[in-house]
């Protein structure tokens, strides 16, 4: 008896140590950190937005010509990318070490049936270095968008209910500097934005 549990007591410790002894997966940034991951689309939405709407119209990000305001109003636990209302935009913008990238390539609100009609006509690439990205499309969703007196969201200050759609990306915790492109179109909209984030 006491050689039998002597075995098993053996046995467990050898898993144990192999358990212990087993490489670390690493870190793959172009998928999302759980937190982000687990986030509903009408979340991802609402808060994007409202941190588009979290400043006036001229000082906002998606009106930003070259980065200099792409800090503005971060949450603490995501780090958000704004697109362009028309024409092409390069920005510089710097990224916290290690803090999850949220981003639409294009985005629309409206009513569900607006938003759907919008969405059908969208496509859209990212490209961050040399890797493509995938892109999420985001059918109408309900969201909820709080906003600063005169932002180019809403235009008023308080809360908004609407319909939220489009394509969207989450990175993981961004840890290399490097290059990331945003093209995207539907119908006579469209979006071209290069970045330069700098991460440190």
């Amino acid at each position: 008896m006491r050689r039998g549990r002597s075995l098993i007591l053996l046995a467990a410790a050898a898993l144990l140590a192999g358990a212990c002894a087993a490489p670390a997966i690493e870190d793959d940034p172009r998928r999302p950190p759980p937190g982000l991951g687990e986030l509903s689309t009408g979340e991802l939405q609402s808060r994007w937005w409202s941190w588009a709407a979290s400043s006036p119209a001229g000082s906002d990000p998606v009106a930003d010509p070259d980065g200099s305001l792409c800090a503005r109003n971060q949450p603490a636990d995501i780090w958000y990318l704004a697109g362009t209302s028309k024409g092409r935009a390069e920005r510089r913008c710097s990224v916290p070490k290690g803090r999850p990238v949220a981003f639409p390539v294009l985005n629309f609100t409206g009513t569900k049936a607006e938003c759907a009609a919008r969405l059908a006509e969208a496509q859209g690439t990212v490209v961050w270095g040399r890797s493509d990205v995938a892109v999420e499309r985001i059918e109408p969703t309900p969201i909820r968008i709080e906003g600063v007196e005169g932002n180019p969201v809403t235009g008023k200050a308080g809360t908004v209910t609407t319909h939220g759609c489009g394509l969207w990306v989450r990175l993981g915790p961004v840890w290399d500097t490097g290059p990331l492109t945003i093209e995207g179109s539907a119908g006579s909209v469209s979006v071209s934005v290069a970045y330069d984030l700098q991460v440190g």
